[in-house]
């Protein structure tokens, strides 16, 4: 009987220290998830977009250098960075592509969208949202006309009706966080031969 009594102890020990090795390890693998760097992106809203003459934004000009018949273009793209980790993460770079009509992917030119404002460095706290509000620009090549609406439409034409956009992230310890999305295209402007085109 006494035999009997030390082995169920002796089992019952083993399975409590069985039991307390379990609960360590899954306590310890959730804290390490939540604790695992992760930046999400997301759009807030579709992308507007205008040409921009020289004396506007120079230093944009000055920066992307087009030729006699090359315009620039800029397009306001509003991101929300979610931080879905337990631990702060900042944003220390970022880069931006956006799918021409041809289907190639165009690098675009960022800065923030208040030109004396600082788009980097972005601190995010844990489990919380910062905003990103991103001014792209690119050349551009095509006919245009001088007045606003035909300078806005120049904007619109350059893409296709729906923008394959691609944002890449880079966090600390230089960790990157990349997302692929498509914008809706519905807040640019189109001139009338574009629009038939697409029609067609």
């Amino acid at each position: 009987m006494g035999i009997e009594f030390d082995a169920a102890r002796e089992y019952a020990s083993l399975c409590g220290s069985v039991i307390a090795l379990v609960s360590t390890f899954y306590f310890w693998l959730v804290r390490a998830n939540r604790e695992k760097a992760r930046l999400e992106i997301h759009p807030i809203a579709d992308m507007e977009g205008c040409l921009i003459l020289g004396h506007e934004d120079p230093a944009t000009y000055q920066r992307l250098r087009p030729g006699d018949q090359e315009h620039c273009v800029r397009y306001w793209l509003h991101l929300a960075v979610v931080n879905n980790s337990s631990l702060p993460n900042a944003v220390l770079g970022v880069r931006v592509w956006l799918q021409r009509e041809s289907g190639q992917w165009q690098k675009m030119d960022i800065r923030h969208q208040m030109p004396d404002e600082d788009l980097l460095p972005i601190n995010v706290n844990p489990l919380t949202t910062s905003s990103m509000k991103l001014s792209l620009a690119m050349l551009y090549s095509g006919d245009i006309q001088n007045d606003f609406a035909g300078r806005a439409a120049a904007a619109g034409d350059a893409l296709p009706r729906e923008i394959p956009v691609r944002v890449e992230l880079t966090g600390l310890n230089q960790q990157q966080f990349c997302r692929t999305f498509t914008d809706g295209g519905n807040n640019l402007k189109r001139s009338l031969k574009s629009v038939r085109l697409n029609a067609a």
